[in-house]
C-alpha cells in the first residue's frame, strides 16, 4: 500500500515538474516560498491597515495616504537598492528587508492591541515597511534569473507571480477572517508571524553572488550609486524593447492597479462592511492566482502574445464592470477578472524584460521597473483617495480603466516592439543596446 502511494506521489511530482519546471531548482523553490510568505504578510497588513484607517477616519483620502506612504518608497529607495543589488549579495539585502518588515508590523500590532494606535502611527510604520519592500523587491527580482536556466525564466517569473498573488488570496482570506472576528490588531500579529517562515526560507538559499562581481565594481559611494542609477535609466531609454514594455507597465499600474484606496468605499457603496471589503480583495487574489498559474504553463510564444493582448484589454474592461455594478456578487466576479488580467499582464511584462537585461544591469533595471510601477500606483492611490470622497469611487475606477484601454490600443498601433509582442509573443530580432555603468 505504501509503495502504491509513493508511486502516486512520484507520478504527481513528475507531472508538476513537467508543467512547472522552475520548481525543480531547490534554491528557486526556497525563493518561491519566501515570496509567498512575505507577500501574504504584506496583503494581510494592507487589508487590515486600510480598514483600520477607514474606521478611524471614515475617509478614503486617509486610506490613500497610508497606501502612498507604503508604496512611495519604491521611488526613492528602490533605485538605490537596485544599484546596490548589482554590487552586493542580493540574498543578504533581502534578509535585512525581512527583519525590517517584522519590526514594523510587530510595532503596529502592539499599538493596535493596546488601543494606542493613531493614524500617524500607521503612516510612519507604513513608510518603514515600504522601505523594506523597496529594498527586497529589486533584490529578489534580480535573483530569479540566477537560480533557473534561461529556458525556464518565464515559468519562474510566472511562478513568482503565483507566490505573490496566491498570497494575495491566502493573506486576505485568513487576514479577513481575523479582521472580522478579532479586529485589526490580531491581523497585524498574523502578518508578523508568517514573516518568520519567509526568513527561514531565505536563510536556506545556497546561492551567493560571485566574487568576480564584487571585485570588478568600485566601492559604494553616493556619487557612484547615482552614476549607476543613471546608467540603468540610460540602458532602458536606449533599448526600444525595454522602454516600450516598461512605459506601458507604468500606464497600466497608474490606471488599473491603483485602486486600494477605493475598495473600502466601493464595499460600503454596495451596502457592505469589512466582510464585503475582504471578499472583494480575496476575489482579486483568486483571479490573480488563476491568471498567473495559466501563464506559467505557456510554452508557445504566439499564445503568450495572444494572452498578453487579452490580459491588457481585460485589465481595463473589468474595472469598468467593478465601477458600475450595484450587485455584490457581480462585483466579486469582476474583482476576479481584475486580479487575473492584471497579474497576468504584469507577469508577462516582467518576463519579457528579464529575458533581455544583462545580469550586470538586472538589479537597476528591475528597481526602475518597480519604481515606475509602484511609484505611479502610490501617487494615483493618493490622488484617487483624495478625490473619491468628492467624486465617488465608481468614477475613479471607470475613467482610468477606460483610459488604459485607449492607451493600450494606441501602443499597439505606434510601438513596433509592442506590436511584435502582441503578434508573436517575443520581441523583434535585434540585440539590446548596452551601456556600461561600471
Amino acid at each position: 500500500m505504501a509503495g502504491v502511494f509513493q508511486v502516486g506521489i512520484d507520478r504527481l511530482r513528475t507531472i508538476v515538474l513537467n508543467k512547472l519546471p522552475a520548481l525543480s531548482y531547490s534554491d528557486y523553490r526556497r525563493l518561491f516560498y519566501y515570496s509567498f510568505f512575505t507577500a501574504a504578510s504584506r496583503w494581510a497588513l494592507m487589508l487590515a491597515r486600510g480598514w483600520l484607517v477607514f474606521e478611524l477616519t471614515d475617509s478614503s483620502l486617509a486610506v490613500g495616504v497610508v497606501t502612498f506612504a507604503g508604496m512611495s518608497q519604491l521611488i526613492i529607495v528602490g533605485p538605490i537598492a537596485g544599484a546596490v543589488a548589482d554590487r552586493l549579495d542580493r540574498r543578504q539585502l533581502a534578509l535585512a528587508a525581512v527583519l525590517i518588515m517584522m519590526l514594523s508590523s510587530s510595532v503596529l500590532a502592539a499599538l493596535t492591541l493596546a488601543n494606542w494606535v493613531q493614524v500617524w502611527h500607521v503612516v510612519v510604520l507604513a513608510v518603514v515597511h515600504g522601505v523594506a519592500m523597496a529594498i527586497a523587491q529589486p533584490s529578489i527580482q534580480a535573483l530569479i534569473p540566477n537560480l533557473v536556466s534561461q529556458q525556464h525564466l518565464l515559468n519562474a517569473v510566472s511562478l513568482s507571480g503565483i507566490a505573490q498573488h496566491g498570497s494575495r488570496l491566502a493573506g486576505p482570506l485568513i487576514g479577513g477572517i481575523l479582521l472580522v472576528t478579532f479586529g485589526a490588531g490580531i491581523c497585524f500579529v498574523f502578518a508578523t508571524l508568517i514573516l518568520i517562515f519567509a526568513l527561514l526560507q531565505l536563510l536556506s538559499i545556497e546561492y551567493r553572488t560571485t566574487e568576480a562581481v564584487d571585485i570588478e565594481r568600485p566601492k559604494i559611494t553616493v556619487v557612484g550609486i547615482g552614476r549607476e542609477i543613471a546608467a540603468g535609466i540610460s540602458h532602458i531609454c536606449q533599448d526600444a524593447r525595454l522602454y516600450s514594455i516598461i512605459g506601458c507597465v507604468g500606464f497600466h499600474c497608474a490606471f488599473t492597479m491603483a485602486y486600494e484606496a477605493l475598495l473600502p468605499r466601493i464595499a460600503t457603496n454596495l451596502g457592505g462592511d469589512s466582510n464585503t471589503y475582504s471578499t472583494i480583495v480575496v476575489g482579486v487574489g483568486a483571479g490573480a492566482v488563476v491568471g498567473v498559474l495559466f501563464i506559467s504553463t505557456i510554452k508557445n510564444s504566439v499564445l503568450q502574445g495572444r494572452v498578453f493582448t487579452f490580459t491588457g484589454l481585460v485589465s481595463g474592461l473589468a474595472m469598468l464592470v467593478l465601477a458600475t455594478t450595484n450587485n455584490t456578487s457581480i462585483a466579486v466576479l469582476a474583482a476576479v477578472f481584475v486580479g487575473g488580467s492584471q497579474a497576468g499582464y504584469m507577469a508577462i511584462s516582467n518576463a519579457l524584460v528579464q529575458k533581455v537585461v544583462p545580469d550586470s544591469f538586472r538589479g537597476r533595471v528591475m528597481s526602475i521597473f518597480a519604481m515606475i510601477a509602484g511609484g505611479l500606483m502610490a501617487f494615483m492611490n493618493l490622488g484617487f483617495g483624495w478625490f473619491a470622497d468628492m467624486l465617488g469611487a465608481d468614477v475613479l475606477m471607470f475613467v482610468p480603466g477606460l483610459a488604459w484601454v485607449v492607451i493600450f490600443l494606441i501602443a499597439a498601433l505606434i510601438l513596433p516592439e509592442f506590436q511584435s509582442v502582441l503578434r508573436r509573443g517575443v520581441f523583434r530580432d535585434q540585440p539590446a543596446t548596452i551601456q556600461s555603468g561600471d
